[in-house]
């Protein structure tokens, strides 16, 4: 781990229920199964007195130059793909999909059936203790630390005596590593997530397939209605920047639905959508 900076959590860490405890991850993946590059992004663990959020790091960025008046530099793009809320204590999670100006809320329950070992290693300043499960299609270990006494982990991985430090599955498609921890006094607000969070559309899981398969049928068409313009030659903006008209609106959908069909490889692989060619 590289600039970890251990705070003093044993038991004062429960005293305030106003702070906010952040732990910051580096996730690196796969999109692309078949292939062996991978992509790094840094993700936020946010851990309240009664709720946690788990989001990429993009979200705090961009809420972060829209609260201080800065400039999007050209060409920047953020991955604003989810956003995970959990109720402490619980196994209830909230999935927030975000397609492009559409989100998706599905709820679900986890549990991890973890296996103790005896394995054991100290990284800095963190005793570290080895943990196994087979969860969502695959098989994963992890190192977790009590000198931290939250439960919790990345994503949906929670339930064991202390937080999860290191992670990853055997096929080495995920890793996830505990870089940074904070301890922030005043309440944590973000525009982009509280937006999200609060423009929602409640959906089951045979709605939520629906939806991604239809998302799938016609990318452009669904983010079009999803933008109000219902007249084909009206023209709106991907994340990215892209701009779609009428012009370009079959190669931006033939673009959309091959990067939907490449970058499948979810870390509940047992819920991946099969997309038709």
């Amino acid at each position: 781990m590289k600039n970890l900076v251990v705070i003093a959590f044993i038991f004062s860490v429960f005293l305030s229920k106003a702070q906010t405890y952040r732990f910051i991850y580096d996730v690196e993946y796969k999109k692309d199964s078949t292939q062996n590059t991978t992509v790094k992004e840094n993700y936020h663990l946010d851990i309240e007195s009664e709720t946690m959020k788990y989001y990429p790091r993009d979200f705090f960025i961009g809420d972060s130059l829209v609260t201080n008046n800065l400039q999007i530099a050209n060409g920047t793009r953020f991955n604003t793909s989810h956003i995970i809320t959990h109720q402490i204590g619980s196994a209830d999670y909230d999935y927030y999909d975000v397609l492009e100006n559409v989100v998706l809320k599905l709820a679900s329950k986890n549990i991890q059936d973890w296996k103790l070992t005896d394995e054991k290693k100290k990284v800095k300043d963190l005793n570290l203790q080895k943990a196994t499960t087979s969860w969502g299609g695959r098989n994963w270990i992890a190192w977790f630390t009590a000198d931290i006494p939250f439960q919790e982990g990345p994503y949906k991985f929670h339930g064991l005596p202390g937080l999860i430090v290191e992670l990853f599955d055997d096929k080495n498609d995920y890793k996830f590593e505990l870089v940074k921890t904070q301890k922030i006094i005043k309440p944590v607000k973000n525009t982009y997530i509280d937006y999200m969070l609060g423009n929602s559309v409640s959906v089951d899981d045979q709605k939520y397939r629906d939806s991604k398969l239809k998302y799938y049928d016609s990318p452009v068409n669904y983010l079009r209605n999803a933008t109000q313009q219902t007249r084909s030659n009206d023209e709106f903006y991907l994340n990215d920047g892209t701009q779609v008209g009428q012009t370009n609106s079959r190669e931006v959908n033939e673009r959309l639905k091959e990067s939907i069909r490449k970058y499948n490889n979810p870390i509940e692989l047992d819920k991946a959508i099969k997309y038709p060619l």
